[in-house]
């Protein structure tokens, strides 16, 4: 399910973001203190809009979120930095990065990795 949200005309699908409280915006998150999202869609206008920017946004289950760095093949414990996901197995945040399919090329940063956010 995906909900529809105002956002920057920057954002891309995959991007992981977190809600802005001074512009009421959802923006790239940069840490997993508040809830998030994934941008599922680009970032379009608005209808009716020459100003506002609309993404579509997924806040639980499975998504395919940009990687910040590159992702170990075992996947792992989620984080975010720069509004994208990277493997951190000491935290114990919302969701996972999920193993890699078998036989598949080595994820590297700027892919896109499935991410189940819980």
């Amino acid at each position: 399910m995906w909900i529809r949200i105002l956002t920057n005309s920057d954002i891309l699908a995959g991007d992981v973001l977190s809600f802005d409280s001074v512009s009421q915006k959802w923006i790239k998150a940069s840490t997993l203190v508040s809830p998030l999202g994934v941008a599922r869609t680009d970032a379009v206008l608005k209808t009716n809009s020459t100003s506002e920017y609309v993404v579509e946004m997924v806040m639980q289950g499975q998504v395919l979120a940009k990687a910040s760095r590159d992702i170990p093949n075992e996947g792992g414990e989620l984080n975010v930095k720069n509004g994208a996901v990277y493997v951190d197995n000491s935290a114990d945040h919302e969701g996972i990065i999920v193993p890699n399919v078998l036989d598949a090329s080595s994820r590297v940063a700027g892919d896109l990795v499935t991410v189940l956010i819980r």
